[in-house]
């Protein structure tokens, strides 16, 4: 994946990125597995950030596994 995973959006040129807990906890709840995979490999990530990922990441697998 080419963009950062907490990529918000452009303004003025300038790309802006989710940088505090609370909006990378939303923005998370709509991410991809791959998406996920590549939050989790950040450096500056939240520890409630990381486990909220993580469940994602669970869930995914979970609903994928059903018919």
């Amino acid at each position: 994946m080419s963009q950062h995973p907490f990529y918000a959006a452009t303004y003025n040129g300038r790309d802006c990125h989710h940088f505090t807990a609370a909006d990378r906890l939303l923005a998370l709840q709509r991410f991809s597995r791959e998406q996920c995979l590549a939050a989790l490999e950040l450096d500056d990530l939240q520890k409630t950030v990381r486990v909220a990922l993580e469940r994602r990441l669970r869930k995914l697998e979970k609903e994928s596994a059903c018919p």
